[in-house]
């Protein structure tokens, strides 16, 4: 069994970029770390498979492993062709990170088929997704922007990330390098947020915390930050606080919930995690849950790396005892019912009409007298209810 099977995590990338992204990851991570990778194109699959990833082909039948053009519909379609040969990948998992880029084919198309198919199975989602960069076109901006409320339906948590926020000077560069920076940045930040389920330091941040704060995450940023040298504590969260992602601290100035987590090498004080926690409270909202866990790995020796995941519209889940039910009458004592006042009113125009009497007899059943009776819970409703409960009118 993998170490990520005992935590209940399994990293999926959905598409291209997404494959990408999650194989940047793993390789930053190492060995342990449950991935699978689906794609409607043949060839990447095949690279990630050699570096020991599952892989799913997404609608071979229909697509023949040559993905898809960039044509979203087509994405969809070969999702839902293949739902459950990824259904059959995915065991003793509770928390699925999925990672996607968005404004293309398969990132596109797949992905809300996807999160809609693992929220059916009960399992909580965190969708990390990105924009594409401004110079990559109106058309897949536009492309993005039309999956995503279809994404964010089923969703347990969804982070967006603008790839121009990530490489704010991506014009001085190709595309293709602006890519590959932006990759690096996304994969080193999912992998500090693994690292703290996975390889706990003085404070766990433990896979129920994270199960439990994603289930009512809803929208949410993404955030990292490091720093080295003797005030590297303070520095770090500085960094954190003027990180782009976060919008320039403005979505920790509103945080509902903060997962925080700290990673450092042997060489992390405890009175740096309190000058780190104590720099963050001073701009997070009084209220605002903190959910914090550390990491010690040599790798970090003389260097803190921070990671921050802010929900601004997470809200506490409240155990609410049921209504008390209103007492109600049984329908077999209720009685007909009758109206306030008698239709006809004595001297109005259509009582004096010609040949109109009012006469019931003195059984009160009138012309109805050799009819068989109209009975309703014992009472002959061919009888005028003025007359049933004795009512005498005036004249």
């Amino acid at each position: 069994m993998s170490q990520d099977q005992g935590t209940g995590l399994l990293l999926l990338g959905v598409g291209g970029g997404g494959c990408r992204l999650a194989a940047s990851v793993r390789a930053a991570y190492g060995e342990g770390m449950q991935v699978v990778c689906v794609d409607t194109d043949a060839q990447p699959l095949r690279t990630a498979a050699g570096a020991g990833m599952t892989t799913v082909l997404l609608g071979g039948s229909r697509l023949s492993g040559h993905g898809t053009g960039g044509d979203a519909i087509l994405g969809r379609l070969a999702a839902q062709d293949d739902l459950e040969a990824l259904r059959a990948q995915i065991h003793n998992v509770r928390t699925v990170v999925i990672l996607a880029c968005l404004g293309g084919g398969t990132g596109g198309g797949a992905t809300p088929e996807i999160v809609k198919a693992l929220h059916d199975m009960g399992l909580a989602t965190v969708c990390f997704v990105t924009r594409p960069f401004v110079f990559e076109g109106e058309a897949r901006a536009k492309s993005a922007d039309r999956v995503l409320p279809m994404i964010e339906e089923h969703a347990d948590t969804l982070i967006v990330i603008p790839q121009d926020d990530l490489f704010s000077d991506a014009h001085k560069d190709l595309l293709g390098d602006a890519i590959q920076v932006s990759e690096s940045l996304i994969s080193a930040g999912v992998t500090l947020l693994w690292r703290l389920v996975t390889k706990p330091g003085f404070i766990q941040l433990d896979p129920e915390r994270l199960h439990k704060m994603v289930l009512q995450g809803g929208s949410a940023r993404f955030g990292f930050a490091s720093a080295s040298g003797a005030d590297r504590a303070r520095q770090a969260v500085e960094a954190l606080k003027s990180c782009r992602l976060l919008r320039k601290g403005d979505s920790l100035s509103k945080a509902n919930a903060l997962m925080f987590g700290i990673l450092a090498g042997a060489d992390l004080r405890l009175a740096e995690i309190g000058e780190a926690m104590g720099a963050l409270r001073s701009f997070v909202p009084q209220s605002c849950l903190i959910e914090m866990g550390t990491v010690l790995d040599a790798q970090y020796e003389g260097r803190i790396e921070l990671v921050a995941l802010s929900f601004e519209s997470w809200v506490a889940a409240v155990a609410r005892s049921a209504p008390k039910a209103k007492e109600t009458v049984p329908p077999a004592a209720a009685e007909p019912p009758v109206a306030d006042i008698f239709p006809i009113q004595p001297g109005s125009r259509r009582s004096r009409a010609k040949g109109s009497k009012l006469s019931f007899g003195a059984t009160g059943r009138g012309k109805f007298r050799d009819v068989e009776p109209t009975l309703y819970e014992g009472q002959d409703l061919d009888v005028p209810t003025y007359i049933r409960r004795g009512i005498t009118l005036e004249r």
